[in-house]
């Protein structure tokens, strides 16, 4: 895994002698990839478009200087929760070892929500900005939109707090828009892909400048351990699903957490037959397993509950709040990678770590 130290200059052509210290972490996606006979493939190897990336977009005056780590070359789709372990390794090198300023990671799109809320989590005590992009054509396409996500990302970098989040815009007329790494999610393939979820975007920046939205302090600094577990089912409800099956199957594949997508509403089946939602929750808690669950936008609080909403809760379903499933799955894991204890593992869940959950 190669080390590269690269130097430019301000984009007003001067030599100014403070020198800005920048990581960056190269990990593939489509961002790295190249086309043959209209496929896109990921090589081994960094292409030079991604390397030259940075110092192209640099935003100056000062020089820069950036420090690159290559732990992964993989399109997003095929990463496993092991990377995201590589990644953070990666970028927590680059910030106690080299002391950059902060670190931007090029990334596919497809988890790029996943991997952001990996981070959040496993580099929590990291005071630095730490900023994912990618694009929607590879870097070296003629009409790519990788070089404004990454002079989005740069230009965001000088002024976000510590944190983890996500720099998109995905189309270079486009405003370049930045999402809490928590908070995000990927709704299309292509064009402005990504959306914040329970919470206001964190800013934009236009012509080369950052206007700040709702912008994020961080809520702990400490160090946990870099550990996550990949034993970690996540259902989304849907009317026929056979929760009876499910449960055999949970029970038998050495599952240890359960994360359920429930209906808008925050609503599930409370039937009297294999579709109960409740029966489901006690079979898995029965058998240490945690199960939480959670909607896709935080439901308006109200002071009406739906009966079935109260059946899975009284059946032991943690309800995440306003946490989005995407974000819910990774913490899990995370949460039990840190501990066997299923008290404590709730608990982390319901503890605000990275902006994922209103206190």
């Amino acid at each position: 895994m190669a080390q590269v130290l690269q130097r430019g200059q301000g984009t007003n052509g001067s030599s100014p002698d403070h020198i800005c210290s920048i990581g960056l972490v190269l990990t593939g996606g489509t961002i790295g990839a190249e086309e043959d006979n209209l496929v896109l493939s990921v090589g081994d190897d960094p292409t030079r478009a991604e390397t030259e990336l940075l110092e192209r977009m640099w935003p100056g005056p000062d020089r820069l200087s950036v420090t690159v780590e290559t732990p992964l070359r993989k399109l997003s789709e095929n990463l496993q929760p092991r990377d995201w372990l590589k990644v953070a390794a990666a970028t927590r090198k680059l910030i106690e070892e080299t002391n950059v300023a902060g670190v931007v990671i090029l990334h596919g799109t497809d988890t790029m929500a996943y991997t952001a809320a990996a981070l959040s989590f496993l580099l929590s005590d990291l005071e630095r900005p730490i900023v994912l992009t990618g694009s929607n054509l590879p870097s070296g396409e003629e009409g790519s939109d990788a070089e404004h996500n990454v002079h989005t990302a740069l230009v965001a970098l000088h002024e976000l707090d510590t944190g983890v989040y996500v720099a998109f815009a995905g189309g270079r007329s486009l405003p370049g828009q930045v999402f809490l790494g928590t908070r995000v999610r990927k709704l299309k393939a292509s064009g402005t892909a990504f959306t914040s979820v329970n919470r206001a975007i964190v800013g934009e920046v236009n012509d080369g400048y950052f206007n700040a939205g709702t912008l994020h302090h961080a809520e702990t600094h400490e160090r946990f351990k870099p550990a996550l577990d990949e034993h970690v089912l996540a259902l989304r409800l849907y009317p026929g699903l056979d929760l009876e099956l499910a449960l055999n199957a949970v029970k038998h594949c050495h599952i240890r957490g359960v994360v359920v997508e429930l209906y808008a509403s925050a609503t599930g089946p409370d039937t009297d037959d294999r579709f109960s939602l409740p029966r489901f929750i006690k079979g898995c808690t029965e058998h240490d397993i945690v199960v939480a669950t959670a909607v896709s936008e935080a439901p308006a609080i109200e002071s009406k509950t739906y009966e079935t909403t109260l059946a899975i809760n009284e059946a032991g379903g943690l309800f995440l709040r306003d946490m989005t499933p995407e974000a819910a799955t990774v913490k899990l894991m995370w949460a039990l990678g840190q501990t066997s204890d299923v008290d404590l593992v709730q608990r982390l869940l319901l503890r605000p770590i990275a902006g994922e959950l209103e206190p």
